[in-house]
């Protein structure tokens, strides 16, 4: 798209308007300081709606407090303070959350180039002067603030987006977390944690590996939790679920569903829930807990399949209306899905085809097929 070429009287005039009124301050914290702050849940909250969750290993943590106690010069974090004295972290989390798991003694250092004496040790295992001597370093934050009305929201997306153009390259779902941050975003999160997609997906349940609001280890490297595939599956559902959405890359599909929720109710984001929750409970109940697994032409059972989940959920959902039915003839079903998967020509329509609208609508609507064969 051409861009409209403006006057200098009205570029000028542009930047009058859209000017956040950005304020910055700079601050040194020491390490204990952060703990405190963190762990009184006034100062800081670690994880805004629109940050992704925790990516770095124990590897990369341990390096990190290991430049710390070597006094090596570390990025600084980038807070924004919506309110007075209440911070978010913008860029930082990854060295903040390292920091906080190292005091809670949760850490156990590996990896440690220059220290490798220090490997296995947590921070209460330390010899007391390397204690004090940590105890003294300090990490730079720098505050950010803004005076122009209702500029929050546009301030903290545009910000979190440009300072993680570097380091790790944030996938489609996390940038969409980060972007159309809103209360449909922290509902595909909290539907992310219904224990029998959990189940179904293969990944630990959020509710037993959640303790005191820290993620268990287990959790937090399974790859679909540790970069929210998890969330970009919930979201396919409601992306996909009513045909008429199903057009241009998958990329906008997701992202348009993502902005077109973000205005919804309270009430319309319950009910959003308890559609999702119940079309996962159906296809667990005809299906089992390998209900999003796809069984190729050889008889193979493959791992977790997205296509395939692709199709299964929304066959659930447009189907559901017959629930009753499809139940008591769940065992035909289970037939019927497995002879037409069996067929290379729908095997290949399912995980072989790229993810265009064309093999989206295509794939759905031969599964749905197979729902209504056995009615």
């Amino acid at each position: 798209m051409a861009t409209k070429k403006l006057t200098n009287k009205e570029i000028e005039q542009r930047y009058i308007e859209e000017d956040m009124q950005v304020t910055q301050e700079r601050s040194d914290f020491l390490l204990p300081q952060i703990l405190d702050f963190v762990s009184q849940k006034k100062w800081m909250n670690l994880q805004p709606e629109y940050q992704r969750r925790q990516v770095w290993d124990r590897a990369k943590q341990s390096r990190f407090v290991e430049s710390l106690l070597m006094n090596l010069p570390v990025p600084p974090v980038f807070l924004y303070e919506p309110e007075y004295n209440r911070y978010e972290v913008m860029d930082g989390q990854q060295r903040l959350s390292s920091i906080v798991s190292f005091y809670e003694n949760r850490l156990k250092l590996t990896g440690l180039d220059h220290w490798p004496e220090l490997n296995g040790k947590h921070y209460a295992d330390l010899p007391v002067k390397v204690q004090r001597g940590i105890d003294r370093r300090r990490i730079s934050a720098v505050v950010l603030q803004s005076k122009a009305r209702g500029a929050d929201d546009d301030l903290r997306r545009i910000v979190f987006e440009r300072l993680n153009t570097g380091g790790q390259k944030l996938n489609a779902q996390e940038l969409r977390n980060c972007v159309y941050a809103s209360p449909f975003a922290s509902l595909l999160v909290e539907l992310a944690g219904y224990a029998p997609f959990n189940d179904l997906l293969g990944i630990p349940r959020y509710d037993e590996h959640f303790i005191d609001d820290q993620v268990s280890d287990e959790l937090a490297q399974n790859s679909l939790f540790k970069r929210m595939i998890d969330c970009e599956f919930v979201l396919r559902y409601f992306a996909f679920r009513e045909k008429k959405n199903i057009k241009g890359s998958v990329k906008a599909i997701l992202d348009r569903c993502m902005e077109g929720y973000g205005s919804r109710s309270e009430d319309e984001l319950d009910d959003l829930g308890t559609d999702f929750r119940s079309r996962v409970d159906l296809a667990k109940e005809l299906f089992g807990d390998d209900a999003f697994q796809l069984t190729g032409p050889t008889g193979e059972k493959s791992s977790l399949s997205q296509p395939y989940y692709d199709a299964i959920i929304v066959a659930c959902d447009r189907r559901f209306r017959d629930r009753t039915s499809l139940k008591r003839r769940k065992t035909a079903l289970k037939k019927a899905l497995l002879q037409a998967t069996s067929k290379p020509a729908t095997y290949e329509l399912i995980v072989g085809r790229a993810n265009t609208a064309e093999a989206i609508r295509l794939r759905l609507d031969t599964v749905e097929r197979v729902f209504a064969g056995v009615l």
